[in-house]
């Protein structure tokens, strides 16, 4: 009875320690040119109102495509954000917010340039061991194809990081769906 009871009280203990431990760093080689990225990803957010440390699934097509989750400890959603041409759902909170500009409001980043951003348009200038891009209110960060695989944005109210477990990227277009319901590659 005692083995019975300690160990329904240590399995918590030892799923909450599953979920947390430290992946191994992968080798990802990154493309010189690319439109589309899904990725499994870590993120680490230290900014000023918002501090989190956790799982992420990120869907990219440059140019107007954003589509990233964000996990709690449990595998719960705790962040959404949809975006395409004519469509932008953010839900946080349980609150579903329309307004790209909330987007703004809480990373200081535009969602056309955190998509510029992850697509690595435009050009890049190296210092030391990262690739920088310095845009008008805020730095970015590139540590790749070394075992970091990480991005990370600094701005005025802190940072935020994005570190890559998965990759895969396409030069394609993603395919859509015609009024009719046939798919069109784009």
């Amino acid at each position: 009875m005692k083995k019975a009871v300690l160990l329904l009280v240590a399995l918590p203990f030892l799923f909450l320690g599953c979920s947390h431990m430290a992946r191994k760093p992968v080798s990802i080689s990154w493309p010189a040119q690319f439109d589309n990225l899904e990725a499994m990803c870590e993120i680490d957010v230290q900014l000023r109102t918002e501090k989190y440390n956790g799982d992420m699934s990120l869907k990219v097509s440059y140019p107007h495509r954003l589509f990233l989750e964000v996990y709690g400890p449990f595998g719960n959603t705790i962040l959404s954000v949809d975006r395409s041409d004519d469509h932008f759902t953010m839900l946080m909170d349980g609150e579903e917010l329309t307004d790209e500009n909330d987007f703004y409001r809480l990373f200081r980043i535009r969602i056309n340039d955190i998509i510029e951003d992850l697509t690595l348009k435009g050009p890049l200038e190296n210092e030391g061991r990262a690739a920088v891009r310095q845009r008008q209110d805020y730095t970015v960060y590139y540590y790749l194809n070394d075992t970091e695989n990480r991005i990370c944005w600094k701005v005025r109210e802190g940072d935020f990081c994005i570190t890559f477990l998965e990759v895969n990227f396409s030069r394609e277009k993603p395919i859509a769906k015609s009024d009719s319901g046939r798919e069109l590659l784009l």
